[in-house]
């Protein structure tokens, strides 16, 4: 892959309103960073004897920006960081760089597809959990609400692993009119409700499909739960009647990619 085009551009992210100082790891979301914000960045690390051309790039950007740049072995950058996904390299920001919305949308619908819409989780350690299984299931992105929601932050992106810096997370202001915009783009929204009347591995999910997962607590809100296509509940087999929120994520996904890999769908019972 050849070095990112490092020319001006106009800006994409919108500067974080948190004020917690998080890193942001991997070449694309460095990128990203560098190039859509104009504060809120304070120094760039990379790791020593880094040979990738894009990562030198992306140091020459951040001296333009007169950023400070530190070099340290591969290794003690993964502990400053918390894992090693990061590619070589690691920004100290206030904040954390979510996608553009409309740039996000603006997609194909087999680039949305797979997509984990988040309503109203509260938990920064289920939010980390699916943001994690998101990406290790292929989910292409996930949303979630800005208002009365876990944002993403250093708590959160520990928790993931990794994850945070390669799957994009798109806040939004209105879940549900955003919901409306996946459908018209051709996405089906299957959501994840215990009264649901149809067993997840019952339902063809061999469509491009958006689920949603509601809160902890209250599961969808009654107007998430109206606009969804279909509504799906998870079979349980023992004496508790409900699962953690992440884990209905993972074992949901899961299902859809089994059958979108497959093509087809067996129908239980």
């Amino acid at each position: 892959m050849p070095p990112p085009d490092m020319s001006p551009a106009k800006p994409s992210r919108k500067v974080p309103e948190s004020t917690e100082n998080i890193w942001i790891c991997g070449i694309n979301p460095v990128y990203e960073a560098l190039r859509g914000w104009t504060t809120g960045l304070s120094r760039l690390l990379v790791a020593r004897r880094s040979t990738d051309n894009r990562v030198m790039a992306l140091e020459k950007q951040a001296r333009e920006l007169h950023l400070q740049v530190e070099h340290l072995d591969r290794e003690m950058l993964s502990e400053l960081v918390g894992h090693g996904h990061h590619q070589g390299v690691a920004l100290r920001c206030r904040g954390f760089p979510y996608a553009d919305e409309d740039a996000f949308l603006s997609r194909s619908v087999d680039e949305l597809a797979p997509l984990l819409l988040l309503d109203s989780i509260q938990d920064p350690q289920n939010l980390g959990a699916m943001l994690r299984s998101g990406c290790c299931l292929g989910a292409k992105g996930v949303m979630v609400p800005k208002d009365r929601a876990a944002a993403v932050t250093g708590a959160v992106i520990k928790v993931a692993a990794g994850a945070a810096s390669l799957i994009p997370v798109v806040q939004v202001t209105n879940l549900v009119r955003t919901i409306e915009k996946l459908k018209d783009a051709g996405l089906w929204v299957v959501g994840l409700d215990l009264q649901g009347d149809q067993s997840l591995h019952e339902a063809d999910l061999s469509m491009p499909i958006g689920l949603v997962v509601g809160s902890e607590h209250k599961g969808l809100r009654p107007l998430v739960r109206e606009h969804c296509d279909l509504l799906l509940h998870i079979p349980v087999y023992g004496p508790l009647q409900s699962l953690n929120a992440a884990t209905a994520a993972a074992i949901a996904l899961a299902e859809i990619q089994r059958q979108r890999c497959s093509g087809t769908f067996t129908r239980q019972g």
